[in-house]
């Protein structure tokens, strides 16, 4: 096959898009930048196996959009799907066009909504647990919504909202990006139609996460700022949950940036921090996105590993006690992130020591992440004969397939 000029165009347009330098492609990818320069000015072709590793940074879920609409291969079936997954998307497209009866207060739906959230941060299988809950709290808070009326609807939109940023966090990692836009939108037009500027702020927040996994980085960023004007003003009289919302949409800026190599991604880490040290007890942990002291510090480690400095996350991760993360899902993630500095160092005995801990955390977690999931496979293809076993049982209880 001959180099194709227009292939090489269009992964410069989605590179450029993402808000990645080439160097900054190669580092979270694993392909090398002059193998990029020579793709993208059509010189080199862009073999199957590179199309793979560059996609999900860039936010390609069809090979189409790289090779051109003459090729259609959906990149979705690379990711295990959750049997759970199925009756999650029956109960989003199954509206409740007819409804009667008494319906729940919206002390119930908060209460309802604070257990689900309790059990996705508990729980060592967060996916099979929250998922057997999610389809009922989805169709009781549509009801609610269509039952109440006032102060008491509005409280029952807000609360749909964070039913569906709930099934937003169930759905991330499963390939299905149509359900995951499905949920940021509905649960935008809940947030709006409540009228609640915290309600607001929490989905755009949700949003922003989403838009930086498919390369709208800018986008992204552009939305976090409006919200953080619209949530800033009722942090001094309002309540705590107006601080850490604020601190939450700086801690997503950063790792926005991060992302994409900004090191002004610090500068918003450090506002994040700011706010949580000043204006929330020390003790405080939101109940929903976890963040306090403690999940402040776990961005940090985030941040540098995105920013390619895998010396300054193990110096930010040397002070942190993973069982001080107030969130078994966020732990089994903070190691993978500790993984992945380890894989940046080279260091093979360290990156399967810190995914056998990511997966005695959560299973679950671990399971579904394409990143554990990726290390993983080559982790079970280049490991030396010491511990070559332990990878290979690694990659097959992750169904991960060796590079």
């Amino acid at each position: 096959m001959e180099p194709d000029p227009e292939v090489g165009q269009r992964v410069k347009e989605l590179r450029e898009r993402a808000g990645l330098s080439r160097e900054r492609l190669a580092s979270l990818t694993g392909v090398s930048a002059t193998l990029i320069k020579f793709v993208e000015r059509g010189t080199r072709r862009l073999t199957l196996d590179t199309a793979r590793k560059i996609s999900d940074v860039l936010g390609v879920r069809d090979l189409g959009e790289l090779y051109g609409p003459d090729v259609r291969l959906s990149l979705d079936g690379r990711l295990p799907t959750h049997p759970g997954v199925p009756d999650v998307r029956r109960a989003l497209t199954a509206w409740p066009v007819r409804v009667d009866g008494e319906p729940p207060s919206a002390a119930y739906l908060e209460g309802a909504l604070d257990a689900a959230w309790r059990t996705w941060h508990t729980s060592r299988q967060q996916r099979s647990e929250t998922g057997a809950i999610l389809p009922g709290l989805i169709d009781t808070t549509q009801r609610a919504t269509r039952l109440l009326d006032g102060e008491e609807r509005r409280s029952a939109l807000a609360s749909l909202a964070e039913v569906y940023h709930l099934g937003q966090a169930f759905l991330a990692w499963h390939g299905d990006r149509e359900l995951m836009w499905l949920c940021v939108d509905r649960g935008m037009q809940a947030s709006l139609e409540s009228d609640d500027p915290l309600s607001i702020g929490r989905s755009v927040w949700y949003a922003a996460h989403l838009l930086r996994a498919v390369g709208r980085a800018d986008e992204g960023l552009e939305r976090l700022h409006e919200a953080e004007q619209l949530v800033e003003p009722l942090v001094a009289d309002g309540p705590a949950q107006a601080a850490a919302q604020l601190a939450d949409l700086h801690l997503c800026a950063a790792l926005t940036k991060a992302r994409t190599g900004d090191q002004s991604a610090w500068a918003e880490w450090n506002k994040a921090r700011e706010i949580v040290h000043r204006a929330l007890p020390a003790d405080y942990v939101d109940p929903r996105t976890r963040v306090g002291r403690t999940l402040v510090d776990v961005y940090a480690v985030m941040c540098a590993v995105d920013l390619g400095d895998p010396e300054e996350a193990q110096r930010r991760a040397h002070a942190l006690d993973p069982q001080s993360i107030p969130s078994t899902e966020r732990r089994a993630r903070h190691y993978v992130e500790l993984a992945r500095s380890a894989d940046l160092e080279g260091s093979l005995e360290a990156t399967l020591h810190l995914l056998q801990r990511a997966q005695a955390v959560s299973p679950e977690t671990i399971r579904y992440s394409p990143i554990a999931r990726e290390i993983a496979g080559r982790l079970a293809s280049q490991s030396g004969a010491a511990i070559r076993e332990d990878a290979v049982e690694l990659a097959r209880t992750l169904n991960a397939s060796p590079e």
